[in-house]
């Protein structure tokens, strides 16, 4: 059990003064189910906050009583970073130590800001009202009470200049023991919309970000799983980019999920996650094709370099994304920009 690592998960759906969402609420209770999961996160029941309004909460609620609010939140982090402070103190390994905080509801990109969750009782008077992730996230790397941090946040980040990023009210008060790794996923591009998966049944509601998240966590059928059959913030994030664009590709403006990755090495999810193997994947270049390129991609400590005479090219891949490049830059342009998916199964030809 991970019993250094915490998380502090936000979902709202009831928004009194804005227009209320289906699926946020749920989306934090089935991340939780993820942490607590001994083939998922792993972690301790009492280390994982969960910050929500009850039905009740809801239905009762208006914009000056709504719950959560910026002191809810607030106060679920700083009883962690206080509780992973004392078990360092206590003789845990402060390497060891991990944060989550997820963020799902209404979100806005304001000044000074990348992307910040509106909180229940914020309206469009009231949009202070928030959690905003970069000043977040920059307390958390200068205090450096955990050795990781990793930021979910499903929300839009519509651009409100006119409002400022509010960082936590904490005052650091100690010297960082080293250096702090981060990732973040956002999910979407910065200005634009994110979106709800809705059903006939509001408990069925799905943001699309969180649902790609959640499947690339447990693996994804091995879509995310490495050769060492871990899945890793480099893994996830190339599954959760491309699935969330091809969920939302009917949109007006396609969802694009945005990850920012601060680390020396990939921060690991999960380990011992079977079904991964490398299949025979045929590679077919545009006829008449003939030169090297390089094929990128997971498990390459560097390019493998293939030489191409005008015929299929077989290639034994284990699941993930790869990118073929040519070395002539006047060599005719690849479908797709190169990129393609190696599935679990393999066996496909691939036409560039």
């Amino acid at each position: 059990m991970n019993d250094l690592h915490y998380a502090v998960i936000v979902g709202i759906n009831r928004y009194p003064a804005i227009t209320d969402l289906s699926g946020a609420r749920g989306d934090a209770a089935r991340f939780r189910d993820w942490l607590l999961d001994s083939a998922g996160g792993d972690l301790p029941e009492g280390n994982v906050a969960l910050v929500t309004a009850t039905e009740r909460d809801e239905r009762e609620a208006d914009v000056m009583s709504a719950v959560p609010t910026r002191e809810n939140v607030n106060r679920a982090l700083y009883r962690t970073h206080c509780a992973v402070r004392a078990a360092v103190a206590d003789g845990g390994d402060w390497a060891d130590t991990r944060l989550y905080v997820f963020l799902a509801g209404h979100g806005i990109a304001p000044f000074g800001g990348d992307a910040a969750l509106l909180m229940a009782n914020a309206a469009i008077d009231l949009l202070g009202n928030h959690i905003a992730v970069r000043p977040y996230l920059s307390w958390y790397e200068s205090a450096s009470p955990f050795h990781e941090i990793v930021f979910f946040a499903d929300c839009c980040r519509t651009r409100f200049g006119g409002v400022t990023a509010f960082g936590p009210p904490f005052t650091d008060t100690t010297e960082a023991p080293d250096k702090v790794e981060c990732f973040v996923g956002y999910g979407s591009a910065l200005g634009d919309p994110a979106y709800e998966q809705l059903s006939p049944d509001p408990d069925q509601s799905r943001g699309h970000f969180t649902s790609a998240l959640l499947e690339g966590l447990r693996g994804a059928g091995g879509g995310t799983v490495t050769a060492e059959g871990e899945v890793t913030s480099d893994s996830l994030a190339h599954y959760v980019r491309r699935h969330v664009l091809d969920r939302t590709a009917g949109e007006l403006v396609p969802q694009e999920a945005r990850f920012l990755r601060e680390t020396s090495t990939p921060i690991v999810f999960g380990r011992g996650l079977g079904g991964v193997g490398s299949y025979p994947e045929t590679l077919r270049f545009p006829p008449g094709f003939r030169g090297g390129v390089e094929l990128r991609g997971r498990g390459f400590d560097e390019p493998r370099r293939l030489d191409i005479d005008g015929a299929d090219h077989v290639a034994s891949l284990v699941p993930g994304l790869y990118k073929v490049v040519a070395d002539s830059l006047t060599a005719p342009e690849f479908t797709d920009g190169g990129f393609f998916e190696v599935v679990t199964g393999g066996g496909s030809v691939v036409q560039f």
